[in-house]
C-alpha cells in the first residue's frame, strides 16, 4: 500500500506542477494585470501602406503632418524630430525626419535653419494618411508602411517626454530590422 500511496502522491505532484503555471496565466490575463506589448507609442491595427512614395527618402523616416498654421505643438514637433535624429547616434543615416505637406510652406521653410529635416511636398501622400489623426509624429518603415504614431503636445516639457517614447520605439525598431 504504500508503493501505491507514494505512486498517487508523485502523479499529483506531477499534475499539479504542470496546472499550477497554467492556472496562473489564466488568472493573470483574466485579472488584465498583463498588459502586452512594450511600444509607447499607438500600434496601428492596420499599418497604412503608402502607395506611390516615389517622394519618400530610402530607410526608416520619422514623419510630420503640420496643422495649416504652425504653432507651439508644430514647433516642438519639428525641434523634438531634430532631437530624435541627433540622439539615434550612428543609426542616424537610416533614419530621415520628414515634414510632409501638400504644398510649399512658408511657415515650415523658415524653420529649416533651425532644424534638420527634409520636406516632402505630396497631395498624394497626404490623402492617404487620412486615418491618423491630425498633428501626430509617426513612423514609416523601409517598406513605406506607417506603423506607430504619437501625439504632439503645446507644453514643451510634454513634447519632450514624449519623443523620448518615439526614441525609444524607434531604437526598438532600427536593432530587431532586418530592412533599411
Amino acid at each position: 500500500m504504500s508503493s501505491l500511496n507514494r505512486s498517487r502522491r508523485t502523479l499529483i505532484i506531477v499534475l499539479i506542477a504542470f496546472l499550477l503555471p497554467v492556472i496562473i496565466a489564466w488568472v493573470i490575463l483574466d485579472q488584465h494585470w498583463y498588459q502586452a506589448g512594450t511600444n509607447k507609442g499607438t500600434l496601428m491595427a492596420n499599418p497604412v501602406a503608402l502607395e506611390q512614395a516615389e517622394a519618400l527618402p530610402e530607410g526608416w523616416k520619422l514623419a510630420y503632418v503640420p496643422p495649416k498654421e504652425c504653432q507651439q505643438a508644430c514647433q516642438n514637433a519639428l525641434f523634438v524630430m531634430n532631437q530624435i535624429d541627433v540622439a539615434v547616434g550612428k543609426d542616424t543615416d537610416r533614419v530621415t525626419p520628414i515634414v510632409l505637406t501638400a504644398a510649399q510652406r512658408d511657415d515650415i521653410a523658415q524653420y529649416h535653419q533651425q532644424f534638420d529635416f527634409q520636406d516632402v511636398v505630396s497631395a498624394d501622400l497626404l490623402a492617404q494618411l487620412d486615418e491618423l489623426p491630425i498633428n501626430t509624429l509617426f513612423i514609416i518603415d523601409p517598406l513605406n508602411n506607417v506603423m506607430l504614431y504619437y501625439p504632439t503636445h503645446a507644453d514643451k516639457e510634454a513634447m519632450v517626454l514624449e519623443g523620448k517614447n518615439v526614441l525609444a520605439d524607434l531604437r526598438k525598431l532600427l536593432k530587431l530590422s532586418r530592412i533599411g
